[in-house]
């Protein structure tokens, strides 16, 4: 991601005529993120300054772009823009895979803490997504408070494949299991309020399980909804959302050939913000750790420790980059500073649990060196998307935080707990 900020991020599908884009007029965007597709599937990105003041981009320009930064990906593609788009799109035969899916039964489970507002956004996108066999079920984890109700009542009063529970208990772990343990779907997705979803997300999504037989989980992109200011661009750098545009596959024992961390580098594999799973094989491995993730002491962490769970099950993860979500970053520098402190308690206190309760302490204990320079090393796939320019506070933010994971964790564990005997 090269351009500068306030950029606008929209979507460039090369099977549809290219339209004029025109940002909006506020803020005053100084560039524009465009995330070719063809037929659904992301082939790369393409960024384009724009004059202050100026008109849209026009539809030459943008097919000058693309075909300057992503040729190689278009010539893989078969697709030559160098006489232009012809009027109807590229005339590529969609893919196999996404064209003829299956179509097993999904229910969605949208944990949230009382953000109305965020969430009738997320579910009016999920309730168009083009897939035929849905139930969504919304998970409020903050009860004490009729919002949350209220807003399904006004907006989604006539929504069948709607469903509403409340969580008691703190924890998107708590959350999530409550979904899970109600959810009727042989695959159940996992998205959070603060996502808009792909209409094709879905089905995109369910592809990913016919990739290969033994495959539990699937991962989806996570693209930014808005990058109008600095602290939304450096989170993209921060988080490394961005897993590439090629289709993927993580197991044992191939993975760890390539990357001999795997799987405790569980972080390049996605993010719990877009994932799904089979019913089945989430409920034998016990659905989430509530010891982990936001609304605990430990503040994340749960969806690495299922990836690694899920993995060491036997079963591979998959991730399909045509299964788009759009995140919310956060806006604002003090939020984004939050974020990285807590992004990094969650990750040592998911280790930390693997440490005490996982079956590989050895070998855990001989990776601690490699582990500690894969943190630091700017090379290493943490690292690479972070520019020269990036702030060196965030990276001492994180990395305090990792330095207190272990003692969350242990605070976490104690409160479940207490929890437990309390019941």
């Amino acid at each position: 991601m090269t351009g500068t900020v306030p950029m606008a991020v929209r979507i460039l599908d090369l099977d549809r005529p290219l339209r004029e884009i025109v940002p909006a007029p506020a803020p005053p965007y100084r560039s524009a993120l465009l995330i070719v597709r063809l037929h659904g599937a992301p082939l790369g990105i393409a960024t384009i300054s724009l004059e202050p003041g100026g008109d849209g981009l026009a539809p030459a320009r943008l097919a000058e772009a693309v075909r300057e930064q992503l040729g190689r990906e278009l010539e893989e593609a078969g697709i030559d823009l160098r006489s232009g788009l012809p009027a109807d799109g590229v005339p590529v035969a969609e893919p196999p895979a996404l064209s003829r899916v299956p179509e097993p039964a999904v229910t969605v489970v949208v944990p949230t803490c009382r953000r109305p507002e965020a969430l009738r956004r997320c579910l009016e996108s999920i309730l168009a997504c083009d897939y035929p066999r849905f139930d969504v079920i919304v998970v409020e984890n903050r009860p004490g408070s009729a919002e949350t109700a209220r807003v399904l009542a006004e907006r989604f009063a006539r929504e069948g494949r709607l469903q509403y529970l409340e969580e008691l208990r703190r924890g998107s772990s708590h959350a999530r299991n409550a979904g899970l343990r109600r959810a009727s779907g042989e695959i159940v997705a996992f998205v959070d309020d603060d996502v808009v979803v792909d209409e094709r997300w879905l089905r995109a999504a369910v592809a990913g399980f016919l990739r290969a037989p033994d495959i539990g989980c699937v991962t989806g992109m996570i693209a930014p909804l808005r990058l109008d200011t600095r602290a939304q661009a450096l989170l993209e750098q921060l988080a490394s959302f961005g897993k590439g545009f090629r289709p993927l596959r993580f197991g044992l024992p191939e993975s760890r050939v390539a990357n001999p961390l795997f799987p405790y580098t569980a972080g390049h594999i996605g993010s719990g913000a877009n994932m799904l799973v089979r019913a089945g094989l989430a409920r034998d491995l016990g659905g989430f750790d509530p010891r982990l993730g936001p609304g605990t002491p430990a503040h994340g962490g749960e969806e690495l420790d299922f990836y690694i769970r899920t993995i060491r099950s036997g079963a591979s993860i998959a991730y399909e980059p045509a299964a788009i979500v759009w995140h919310e970053h956060p806006a604002c520098w003090e939020q984004l500073q939050r974020h990285a402190f807590r992004y990094g308690i969650g990750l040592t206190a998911m280790l930390t649990k693997q440490l005490v309760a996982g079956p590989e302490r050895l070998r855990m204990l001989s990776l601690v060196p490699a582990g500690v320079r894969y943190a630091f090393d700017p090379r290493s796939r943490k690292n690479a998307s972070k520019t020269p320019a990036f702030p060196r506070r965030l990276n001492a933010l994180e990395r305090a935080g990792m330095l207190l994971g272990p003692a969350a964790f242990v605070r976490s564990a104690a409160v479940a707990t207490g929890r437990r005997e309390a019941r």
